[in-house]
């Protein structure tokens, strides 16, 4: 190979380096949304701090998260007791997290799906101003009202 050739070689690597260390860079700039911010700062943590306490009471809770869900899934043995899914609802002024919540009804033979807002009442907050105190409580809420222990 000729002094040009390595240098031509040499030129197009470096472009092509310097093309995805640019796209690098503008991926890890890029802001997370408030939604996003909101599962991995509030719900993760509050799913976390759940599955402990659920776990001393001989419950197994599974933790899943992704960029517009977090999901916590109780079981009682291997039989799923609860999944209480947090996801986005977009209104004109502002989106707010809501509650999927699926649970057995009937003595476990019907699988029951409910939807709840995190708050009552009008949507005069923002998905920032919820606590991870508030989503703990909303869990706790649908879980003991709905399940029945044997």
């Amino acid at each position: 190979m000729t002094l040009t050739e390595e240098s031509t070689v040499a030129e197009w690597r470096n472009s092509l380096n310097s093309f995805f260390a640019e796209s690098d860079k503008q991926d890890q700039q890029k802001q997370k949304s408030s939604f996003e911010q909101f599962i991995s700062d509030v719900a993760i943590p509050a799913f976390e701090e759940l599955r402990k306490e659920l776990e001393r009471h001989g419950r197994r809770a599974t933790i899943r998260e992704s960029a517009s869900s977090a999901v916590i899934t109780v079981f009682d043995g291997g039989k799923e007791e609860i999944m209480y899914r947090l996801q986005e609802r977009t209104f004109p002024e502002r989106s707010l997290p809501y509650a999927q919540v699926r649970m057995r009804e009937r003595g476990g033979l019907k699988l029951v799906t409910v939807e709840a807002m995190l708050r009552s009442g009008a949507p005069d907050y923002d998905t920032t101003d919820i606590t991870v105190d508030e989503v703990i409580k909303s869990v706790l809420h649908h879980y003991t009202s709905r399940i029945k222990l044997h």
